[in-house]
């Protein structure tokens, strides 16, 4: 099947998402608003906070109007709806492919990108945000899934906790497909992305094995949050986003990376057929610069593509998170990529959910 875009619009062709058979139809139109102070903006928790989108709204008289997803299968059918208007969108490595393929984004303009140039040179090669020799996505942050404990509460860290009935009703999990690819590598699958329907369903029958153990499964970074500060949860599947925050709230939290990990890219598009183009490239460009990289780095604790972010921190700084790691660590990466059988995936999330258990 040909793997180029559309040529133009309407698309007609249908795209179809997760178990409901979201698809995108023939007419559906991704125009920005007409409005030229407003860019709106796709996004996750932790990635477009005001202490560094407030100077850039200021330094070009736009407000970034941010909506905010809590997983990766929810701004892609926000996309595929059709009825809602966005500029730019955070979008992860393992749907990369399928928005572009969609038409859902444009390429992007690198000479009204120069801060492209200064990203690790792993970041700016990476096969699945180019087509045809053109470049869609603009790498801005990547992390494993790490688990993060309460201290005070869980002795040590590691993903066993996740599974310990010492702290049954206490643990959570994040309600996103990725994390039956994350407990598919805890069990020594390697193929994580591939399984077959015998391996999904012994990764699924694992996971309602633990359902009586599980308090929730969450989708927001502030949800869980908020969980793990009222002692709710005291061990969850996590992101670095919420250790930071946790920390921040005076909890006594540490995170571990699991043996067999995964790892996400989130990259910056350009949505099609935007009216602010210009703008959203400018926004795009702000957001990958140094300064704003450190800002993103303290307030979250993802990794970074821009190794000058490094200037703007404590020479520490990086000691504490996976930027520790070494070049060869950064080029070996196995980022999250296309799920052939996404649906598939989806159907067994859905289930594991929505098993009864005792």
């Amino acid at each position: 099947m040909s793997k180029k875009r559309p040529s133009s619009f309407p698309l007609v062709r249908a795209l179809v998402l997760g178990a409901a058979g979201l698809a995108l139809v023939a007419g559906a139109s991704f125009r920005a608003s007409a409005a030229d102070d407003v860019l709106r903006v796709l996004t996750w928790e932790g990635l477009a906070n005001d202490q560094w989108v407030k100077p850039f709204e200021e330094a070009h008289d736009v407000e970034v109007k941010r909506t905010y997803v809590g997983s990766n299968d929810e701004y892609m059918a926000k996309l595929a709806a059709g009825d809602t208007q966005y500029d730019v969108v955070v979008i992860v490595s393992s749907l990369a492919q399928p928005a572009i393929d969609a038409g859902f984004v444009e390429p992007v303009d690198l000479d009204r990108i120069p801060n492209f140039g200064q990203l690790y040179p792993r970041f700016q090669k990476l096969g699945f945000l180019r087509q045809d020799g053109r470049q869609y996505g603009v790498p801005n942050d990547w992390d494993v899934l790490p688990v993060t404990v309460n201290a005070d509460e869980v002795d040590g860290c590691s993903f066993d906790v996740l599974f310990d009935d010492s702290y049954s009703g206490r643990i959570s999990m994040w309600d996103d497909v990725a994390t039956l690819g994350t407990v598919a590598a805890y069990m020594g699958y390697d193929n994580i992305w591939t399984l077959s329907d015998e391996q999904l369903e012994k990764v699924k029958q694992k996971m309602i094995e633990q359902k009586p153990l599980v308090r929730t499964y969450w989708s927001t970074g502030g949800q869980i949050t908020q969980l793990f500060a009222s002692g709710e949860v005291v061990a969850t599947l996590s992101w670095s986003y919420v250790t930071e925050q946790l920390k921040d709230q005076g909890v006594n939290v540490v995170q571990c990376t699991p043996e067999r990990t995964t790892a996400f890219l989130d990259s910056n598009f350009v949505v099609s057929g935007t009216e602010h183009r210009d703008l959203a490239h400018a926004f795009i460009n702000y957001l990958i610069s140094p300064k704003v990289m450190a800002q993103v780095y303290e307030s979250s604790g993802f990794g970074v593509t821009n190794p000058k972010a490094g200037e703007y921190l404590p020479a520490e700084a990086f000691a504490r998170s996976i930027m520790a790691r070494d070049e060869s660590f950064r080029r070996n990466i196995n980022f999250w990529r296309e799920i052939p059988r996404r649906g598939k995936y989806l159907e067994v999330w859905n289930e594991i959910k929505a098993a009864n258990v005792d």
